[in-house]
Parts: structure tokens; sequence; C-alpha cells
């Protein structure tokens, strides 16, 4: 990994972890962002994979394992996936689709691991109906984070990690010199 791409990582990981250890609101924080960002930046997607693992198993240790760990940890695979159909110079739009789609994702997923898990719905169709309905107060601070924060974190890629185009007439007046 290059220097640059460890700084990245190493940030990453330290807003996500710390995004969960602080308080906010529920499911209101940087995680997904970080995800679909990583699924974008890291063009060795295990590096990325890595980067959910150790940041979702340090602050699960922090915060507590749970039954849902599998179902929450797909749902972020989902993200990074979501996340490969970026680039740091992706527009305004793209991305903020992509992250309504990843959040909608998650959800998905890590809902259907809580009804799956059988013990606060039952199994039934109608308990899955209900899983989801609850879900929705989840989903809507989620989707928000998910959306401004990815916004957030690709603009200020956009500023820092991308070079500016050297101009040719900047280039051929100093090959002049």
């Amino acid at each position: 990994m290059k220097n640059s791409s460890l700084l990245v990582f190493t940030g990453l990981f330290l807003a996500a972890v710390l995004s969960r250890l602080v308080p906010h609101n529920w499911n209101l924080t940087l995680m997904g962002a970080v995800f679909i960002f990583a699924g974008s930046f890291f063009k060795d997607r295990k590096i990325a994979v890595a980067l959910m693992l150790s940041s979702l198993l340090v602050s699960d240790f922090f915060i507590g394992f749970h039954n849902q760990m599998i179902s929450v940890y797909a749902g972020f695979l989902a993200m990074i996936v979501a996340g490969t159909f970026l680039t740091t110079s992706s527009g305004r739009i793209r991305i903020f689709g992509t992250a309504f789609i990843a959040s909608l994702l998650f959800f998905i997923v890590s809902n259907f691991g809580v009804w799956y898990e059988g013990q606060l719905y039952p199994l039934t169709f109608s308990g899955l109906i209900d899983c989801y309905v609850m879900g929705i107060p989840f989903f809507g601070k989620q989707m928000i984070g998910d959306v401004g924060f990815t916004i957030g974190i690709f603009e200020l890629a956009k500023r820092l990690l991308v070079q500016p185009a050297v101009p040719a007439v900047v280039e051929a007046e100093a090959d002049n010199e």
C-alpha cells in the first residue's frame, strides 16, 4: 500500500470508528459513507473489505457485539460494492444516487437479518413486513447521513487527493526556459 493509500486508510478507519463511539442519533454515522468511498478509492477491494471489518470489529468491541453482526456487516459490504461504481471525480448527482441506493441496500439486508434472527418478529411474511416498517425511522436517519457524508467525503477527496491538471501552455513555457 502506498503512503497516500495508507494515510487514507488510517483516516477512514479513525473516522468510522469514532463516528460510532461518540454520541450520535441512531444510524447517523460516517460508516456508510466511509465504506462507499473505500469501494471507490481502493482498487484492491480486499483493502476496502479490511477497512470495513477492522473498523466494525474495533467499534463493536467497545459498543458490544450483537446478534445482527452478520447482516450488518453484509449490508456494509453491499455499500462497498456500490462504491465501486464511483470514482473520486464522480459528480454530485451520481454520488447522491449511489449513496441512496447503497443506503437502501443496507436497510434491506440488515433488516432482513433482524427478522431472520426471529427474536423481535415472527418468522412470517407479516413479521418481515413489520420488521421493515419498524426500521423506516432508522433508515431515514441513515440515508440522510449516508448521502450527506458521502458527498462530503468525495468533495474532500476531490480537493485533497486529485492532482490538478497542469495546462499544456504552462508545461510548454517551462520546457522553453
